[in-house]
């Protein structure tokens, strides 16, 4: 240490010197990111609700409970739906018996069209000459069994659960 006493411009250069080898005071990287993973937001009251009443509803103890809620809650609607299913049960036939006749309707044109465009164009003799026969009715057969078969092994492989081999393994993170 030194009686010398700094002029204004040493002293701005000693301060801004040792201001400078001060460590930085900002956040580092990954500081908002770990703020915020801290960070509990509030959630929607409706959203509590349903997260509660799905915990209280999955406990085993609750079974026999939700049971009888549920057999409750048929028997409530059957008391309020039948007497007016019952009310109404002409205007209900009505209105089936109305469809089945315009659908019984729809499918006989389809059928009728479809055979008229069989017949003009000689598909039902071709088919009738070609599978009538002793070997030629055989070998049909044969290839539909075999399709048939083809198709219920696709679709086995389709639907079957993965098994192990079949599973990949996802690295821990």
């Amino acid at each position: 240490m030194t009686d010398k006493q700094l002029d204004g411009g040493d002293l701005d250069a000693l301060v801004l010197r040792e201001l400078s080898c001060l460590r930085t005071l900002g956040p580092g990287r990954g500081f908002s990111d770990r703020v915020m993973a801290r960070v509990r937001r509030p959630q929607p009251a409706p959203v509590v609700l349903l997260r509660r009443v799905g915990a209280w509803a999955i406990q085993p103890r609750r079974a026999v409970s939700l049971a009888a809620a549920y057999a409750v809650c048929v028997a409530v609607g059957l008391r309020l739906a039948v007497p007016w299913v019952a009310a109404h049960a002409p205007a209900f036939s009505f209105v089936t018996s109305w469809a089945a006749a315009q659908v019984s309707a729809l499918l006989d044109a389809a059928a009728l069209t479809i055979a008229s465009w069989v017949v003009e164009l000689g598909a039902a003799d071709a088919i009738h000459s070609a599978f009538t026969a002793g070997p030629r009715l055989w070998a049909a057969l044969a290839a539909l069994t075999i399709g048939y078969t083809a198709c219920g092994y696709g679709l086995r492989v389709l639907l079957r659960a993965p098994r192990r081999k079949d599973v990949s393994l996802a690295s821990a993170l």
